[in-house]
């Protein structure tokens, strides 16, 4: 039986005859817990000491209206993903390196695919793209879900803040061994989470517009459960003319002045080349 099928049956058997959500049954530690949580201990979900690495490029289709970030993934020898100072990524990067880690320790027991979801806190969209890993125990069912980027790992049904979207063999990017990633204009990619807020980097249009004269670099910032953001920093052009605003407060409060100083930097080198 597929893990896809699996993972129906059991949702479905929690909803029906486990209503309470796990509270009826006696809690119990998730498999090889303790080497699994001492692998995820020094994962850091960031994507700005990703960003800001000098070989990392920002390019612009005007035309299609996408933006790609180059040479943003690296491999090593064996084609495996390697974090930024072996530690630094986001959540895609960090899921990728954690089931490479995680192999060597399951037998045919068990079995591990990586998983679309939404979390309840950051982000709870249907649309949302956050990568965690499933881990199916064959011999009974259970299912565990394990989030790389706030480092959580237990049964599925004893984490209710977060629903499945689909389950993944693999992620294309690493299928592929890709070391760009693309988005549609307007579409945010997250950087960090850092006192209760979500910080995202994207490129949006302007007044509906998308061309040389008409677009905007925007660092966002969103709280813990509440999903109307705010931008703390736009740099861009509006009708050719140049625009550049900073919410100082907010910068200051999420970012150090060193964070501040390297991301500013590398975005005006990408407005530079637009």
């Amino acid at each position: 039986m597929s893990i896809h099928r699996v993972v129906l049956l059991a949702l479905t058997a929690l909803i029906v005859f486990c209503p309470c959500k796990g509270i009826c049954d006696p809690l119990s530690a998730p498999p090889f817990y303790t080497a699994i949580m001492k692998i995820m201990a020094p994962l850091e979900y960031s994507g700005v000491p990703v960003m800001v690495k000098p070989q990392v490029g920002l390019t612009i289709d005007f035309s299609h209206w996408t933006w790609t970030l180059r040479n943003i993934h690296e491999y090593d020898s064996n084609g495996d993903i390697i974090l930024e100072k072996g530690r630094y990524g986001l959540c895609a990067e960090l899921a990728t390196y954690l089931f490479e880690k995680i192999k060597p320790l399951l037998d045919d027991r068990y079995e591990v695919k990586f998983a679309m979801a939404s979390e309840a806190g950051y982000f709870s969209t249907d649309q949302s793209n956050h990568i965690v890993l499933i881990l199916v125990d064959k011999t009974n069912s259970q299912i565990y879900l394990i989030d790389p980027s706030f480092h959580k790992y237990a049964r599925m049904k004893d984490l209710g803040e977060y629903h499945v979207l689909n389950i993944q063999d693999t992620l294309s990017f690493v299928k592929d061994k890709s070391h760009d990633v693309s988005f549609g204009v307007d579409q945010a990619i997250p950087l960090y989470i850092k006192n209760d807020f979500l910080l995202s980097f994207s490129v949006t249009s302007v007044d509906g517009k998308f061309d040389r004269d008409n677009f905007i670099f925007a660092i966002s910032a969103n709280r813990r459960n509440k999903f109307v953001g705010r931008d703390i920093v736009v740099i861009g052009r509006h009708n050719k003319k140049f625009e550049d605003f900073e919410d100082k407060t907010f910068l200051n409060l999420l970012l150090t002045q060193d964070e501040i100083k390297t991301l500013f930097d590398k975005i005006k080198i990408w407005i530079e080349k637009v």
